[in-house]
């Protein structure tokens, strides 16, 4: 019996707990989302040994494609994980996010003289965000290929995550991945999705069956922060013109231009664009040929549509609203002008403003999830800000 017992617990701390199951588990949420901060690490300090969590190990790490997009696998037993990187300071990358008309979710995306037909959806009225569909149907042999290794190690159970834009790549490489012909992939293939504060990906058609295939049995997620409108964008589209000229988000990603993200709402959609759909379409058409021209010979498109309504997707988890600390501003520092735009707060003292994005950054959401489900973990954390961040 002690025996038998002994076995028991053996099993249930390999096989079962190794296995994907229904429902949100705050465990995979909270090992996601370390993992989606493994470019911000890299990028700010070199390593990221401090944010991956203990059990799992990088096995692959793409190049950046030519819209900037990387994604890396990583397993834990017989676990494996997707993680695509989210929005970088390149113009590309911000382009992919802006290139939002929307095409059919079923159709063939040429590039170069390479014909790779895609389906996102089965409805024939489903359509999809352009940008990120292109960005995956780029990734697609390079994934589809790291998926085969994983299974040839007996990896069947995938978690598939990502901030911000990676976040939104996450959930079109679910949909992508689950509407694949039969041959392309193995049926033991078990798909789970946690998508953190991604924009919308596709319009009304698409997000409905979405929701009834993948978070009707709980196997689909989006954490977000309402404080934060990355998740509110695409912007919509609106007749009086089109989406902000790229001149002024260039300027915006490279500090030669501010914007406030606070702002971002219709008034501002209908003072900014112009024109109308059509040009929107032909100038984001022109744009993104040009941009990837220097990687491929040509790129063509399906036909865009006229439906530019975005909707959510996922299983939606809102996390509160992340604390700016206060700071204190040194006034003997700054010049009587700037001093002059700042507004003094209760007791008379001024403190930093919080920065534009603050909401929005990855280490935050991580902070934020210790903090709803690991009171423990959070109390012990440290720091509770990136530096970087404030």
């Amino acid at each position: 019996m002690r025996k038998l017992i002994l076995i028991l617990s053996l099993l249930s701390s390999t096989s079962i707990f190794a296995q994907l199951r229904e429902g949100f588990d705050p465990d995979e949420a909270k090992a996601l989302i370390a993992m989606c901060n493994s470019y911000t690490f890299l990028e700010l300090y070199g390593s990221d040994s401090s944010i991956i969590p203990n059990g799992y190990q990088k096995t692959y790490t793409s190049e950046a494609a030519v819209l900037d997009n990387m994604f890396q696998v990583y397993t834990n037993d017989k676990i494996g994980v997707i993680n695509f990187r989210g929005s970088t300071s390149k113009f590309s990358s911000w382009v992919e996010n802006i290139y939002s008309a929307m095409i059919p979710a079923n159709g063939v995306i040429y590039i170069d003289t390479y014909k790779f037909p895609y389906s996102f959806a089965k409805d024939t009225s489903a359509t999809v965000h352009s940008g990120y569909a292109l960005a995956l149907v780029i990734f697609s042999p390079i994934l589809l290929d790291q998926i085969q290794k994983l299974n040839d190690n007996g990896i069947y159970d995938i978690l598939i995550t990502g901030h911000s834009q990676g976040g939104a790549l996450a959930n079109l490489c679910r949909a992508y991945l689950e509407n694949l012909p039969e041959e392309k992939l193995s049926s033991k293939n078990k798909f789970k999705s946690y998508a953190f504060a991604n924009p919308m990906i596709g319009n009304k058609n698409f997000a409905d069956e979405f929701h009834e295939r993948y978070c009707e049995t709980n196997m689909s997620y989006s954490i977000i922060n309402p404080a934060d409108l990355v998740p509110k964008m695409p912007i919509h589209y609106q007749e009086e013109g089109r989406l902000m000229s790229f001149q002024h988000l260039q300027d915006v990603v490279f500090g030669k231009e501010t914007m406030d993200i606070r702002k971002l709402g219709l008034d501002y959609v209908i003072r900014k664009f112009e024109i109308g759909l059509t040009n929107y379409i032909n100038f984001s058409n022109e744009l993104i040929e040009k941009l990837i021209s220097n990687s491929y010979t040509s790129i063509v498109m399906p036909e865009y549509t006229k439906d530019i309504n975005y909707y959510q997707t996922g299983n939606i988890r809102e996390l509160e609203p992340f604390p700016y600390p206060k700071i204190l501003i040194d006034t003997t520092q700054v010049s009587k002008e700037e001093l002059e735009k700042l507004n003094p707060d209760k007791d008379g003292k001024y403190y930093r403003k919080e920065p534009s994005f603050f909401q929005h950054r990855p280490y935050n959401y991580y902070v934020a999830i210790l903090k709803e489900y690991f009171s423990k973990e959070f109390k012990e954390l440290d720091p509770i800000c990136l530096p970087e961040n404030l």
